[in-house]
């Protein structure tokens, strides 16, 4: 076989990675969904002569955890974290290399550390229930976890891409046309 009949290496973790890609993005589209109809008929509730769900507001509360960490993997992948993207503008791209190499790393470590918070209280906290729903909290944080988990996985990936194949330069001509155009 030459290398130009052989599939690539990565094409199945490609597929892999799109489809996990695909599940955050769901989880957290649908969660944020939750969380608009939920307000909006707690905002309704008020004016409506019957009596208010009291359920509503704490199922938009677990919306809110779960959405935020369903997206924090998918923000690493897409580079939509907070960075610093001065330092992407520095000429030398062996220290743009490092330094966003770095950067993941911390990412990573910071995820980990989440990771094994999450899974304390996934351990820890099944026997408390939440006040209205009776959800055993235990089950509140298992999203928390896959989303932590997701991050940290995502971040070593992405260090070790910038490490072998070089800087992700930020576009910054973009970004200086979107300001020039305000």
């Amino acid at each position: 076989m030459t290398p130009q009949e052989q599939p690539p290496a990565t094409g199945i973790l490609h597929r892999v990675a799109r489809i996990i890609t695909v599940i955050e993005l769901t989880i957290g589209a649908v969660a944020v969904l939750m969380i608009l109809v939920l307000v909006f008929y707690q905002a309704l509730q008020r004016y409506l002569p019957f009596e208010s769900l009291a359920w509503t507001g704490e199922l938009a509360r677990f919306a809110l955890l779960w959405a935020t960490f369903a997206a924090m993997g998918l923000l690493v992948t897409s580079r939509g974290h907070i960075a610093l993207e001065l330092v992407d503008s520095i000429r030398n791209p062996m220290i743009v290399r490092i330094i966003q190499a770095f950067a993941l790393l911390v990412v990573a470590a910071a995820a980990i550390g989440l990771s094994l918070e999450a899974w304390a209280l996934i351990s820890t906290q099944g026997i408390v229930k939440s006040p209205v729903l009776r959800l055993p909290m235990s089950w509140v944080y298992i999203p928390v976890f896959i989303g932590t988990v997701s991050t940290t996985v995502r971040a070593l990936i992405s260090a070790a891409d910038v490490a072998l194949h070089g800087p992700k330069a930020a576009d910054i001509e973009d970004d200086q046309v979107e300001v020039a155009g305000l």
